[in-house]
């Protein structure tokens, strides 16, 4: 006999499959008063119900479970109006609720619970889930809580910048402790814990908005002298739903010559070591994921890959996925090194390891890729060069270093100007500091379409962005190794040496990669300064 869970996870998909299922955040929805009243309050807590629409003389329902759809002749005749009943997740329907009823305790329902539990909202949990609602629905990739004495501050990163957001899902400065605690139990990884205010925590969850499912990776921070608040720190990973298309290259930014060259490494270099590089945020595990993709795509074949994670921040369900598990005891602390010994006699096609970050790192990673595997890794480095000079600063034998790298890619994200509320720009004299001359006359010359974001007004009134942008794309730097970088950088040692080595095979930096985005209106100038910058 199948399971209760398999039922009714197989009657959601039904459901989704045939449309009767409502991805859209109901608390964001407008419900006319009409429809709010059409149904008793008591109904709507027994049944879980939320009323969205009519249809002709049929009253649409929204519910969390299937139970409620199999109740559907009983909950009519106690309507006395013909009903038709779609599902939503259960945070919704719950989000839509408190919102418009200020209910915050259901009855729970279901095929193996019983009737007149309640299960409990508090008005806190009920504004942190709003709160997350709200990022997912702004594409917004960090969260961060800062506690002050004049209260909980709360600021949404969309496409890069920093938004303030406290007015709407701001706190009490008293509520600091009870806020931190909250998310802390929100934890699914058994990381966090709430007896440890004065130290960092980490922890992880997963949310529902609408049909994405997204990992949340929460991390927090002591301030102040002794410790008496917590900074927390959310990362929003949306992940693909099951069955959907994994993100491609083409899908990350590149320009039609990177690509091209980037398809190249990937498909001629049968073993070899694959490095990503950049800053926190800079999109090198999606990368190295849609780089991993490719490659099997190629090979028109199933490939055994085996990532190392900590987290997991991208799901991949056909792919061995390995969590580092940290513990006091060694014995049975498993490190990634561990992992990555293991997964050597696990006959991996392709190795994702999440970080080089020391020589013992990099030693296990050489002796995979040497041992005939591709070998993906990322290096936390500000640039290609910054990266080459740290790898071979990892005290390892640099000609077996420089004979398995394959390629190094190191890249940012930048905000995308919306086009239709963004405005020309001139450059300042700030902006003329930092160009030479052959930059500035490149972009002032012509067909130059110099553009800036637009006026506050025309911001908030613009229906086609979020805060005047419209998602990011990357710039990226790469190196393609060959014989010759290899023979030049043995004995080269100095960014210069380096920098000059890489030139003269043809290397761009990300702001002369940039520089065309700015000419052609597609990002701002002070944003290409803002995220890549310039040295001298």
């Amino acid at each position: 006999m199948a399971s209760v869970d398999k039922i009714e996870n197989h009657f959601l998909e039904q459901m989704k499959a045939t449309g009767q299922y409502v991805n859209e955040s109901l608390s964001e929805m407008d419900i006319s008063e009409e429809i709010l009243n059409s149904i008793p309050r008591e109904v709507i807590i027994e049944h879980h119900l939320f009323p969205l629409r009519k249809e002709n003389d049929i009253l649409v329902l929204v519910t969390d479970t299937p139970q409620s759809l199999k109740q559907k002749a009983a909950i009519q005749r106690k309507l006395n109006i013909p009903i038709r009943l779609i599902l939503a997740s259960e945070e919704n329907v719950r989000l839509g609720l408190m919102k418009f009823y200020g209910i915050s305790k259901l009855t729970v329902v279901g095929m193996r619970k019983q009737k007149n539990v309640e299960v409990d909202m508090t008005p806190q949990k009920s504004k942190i889930n709003a709160m997350l609602q709200a990022a997912a629905s702004k594409k917004t990739s960090d969260i961060h809580i800062l506690p002050t004495s004049g209260g909980v501050m709360v600021y949404f990163r969309i496409n890069g910048h920093m938004t303030d957001m406290t007015s709407e899902f701001g706190f009490e400065a008293s509520e600091a402790a009870n806020i931190t605690n909250l998310l802390k139990q929100m934890d699914e990884s058994g990381n966090a814990d709430i007896s440890k205010s004065n130290m960092p925590n980490e922890g992880s969850f997963f949310i529902s908005h609408g049909n994405e499912a997204i990992f949340v990776r929460m991390e927090t921070l002591p301030i102040g002298n002794e410790g008496e608040w917590q900074k927390v720190d959310l990362r929003l990973l949306p992940q693909a739903n099951a069955g959907t298309q994994a993100k491609k290259l083409e899908d990350i930014g590149y320009n039609d010559e990177d690509l091209a060259a980037i398809k190249s490494a990937l498909f001629r270099n049968a073993t070899g070591m694959f490095i990503n590089s950049g800053p926190t945020g800079s999109g090198k595990t999606t990368s190295l994921y849609a780089q991993i993709h490719f490659v099997r795509e190629v090979l028109g074949e199933e490939v055994h890959v085996i990532t190392i994670d900590d987290p997991i921040e991208i799901r991949e369900e056909r792919f061995t996925q390995v969590q580092v598990r940290k513990a006091k005891n060694e014995d049975i602390s498993l490190t990634d090194l561990k992992i990555l010994s293991a997964s050597l006699r696990s006959d991996p096609d392709i190795i994702l390891y999440n970080e080089i970050r020391d020589k013992d790192g990099a030693l296990v990673a050489m002796q995979a890729s040497a041992t005939g595997h591709k070998l993906f890794s990322t290096v936390h480095a500000a640039d290609c060069i910054r990266t080459i000079s740290r790898l071979l600063d990892l005290d390892v034998s640099k000609t077996t270093l420089l004979s398995e790298l394959k390629m190094i890619i190191s890249q940012r994200l930048v905000a995308k100007l919306c086009p239709y509320c963004s405005r020309p720009h001139k450059i300042s004299k700030e902006e003329k500091e930092i160009l030479t001359t052959e930059e500035t006359q490149f972009l002032t010359g012509s067909n130059a379409n110099l553009r800036e974001h637009g006026s506050s007004e025309d911001i908030r009134n613009c229906p086609h962005c979020t805060h005047g942008s419209i998602g990011r794309t990357a710039i990226a730097e790469y190196v393609v190794f060959n014989m010759d970088i290899r023979d030049a950088l043995l004995n080269q040692r100095s960014f210069k040496e380096i920098h000059t080595v890489l030139k003269a095979n043809g290397y761009k930096t990300m702001w002369e990669k940039g520089l065309p985005l700015v000419k052609a209106g597609v990002i701002e100038l002070s944003e290409l300064i803002r995220v890549i910058g310039k040295e001298l």
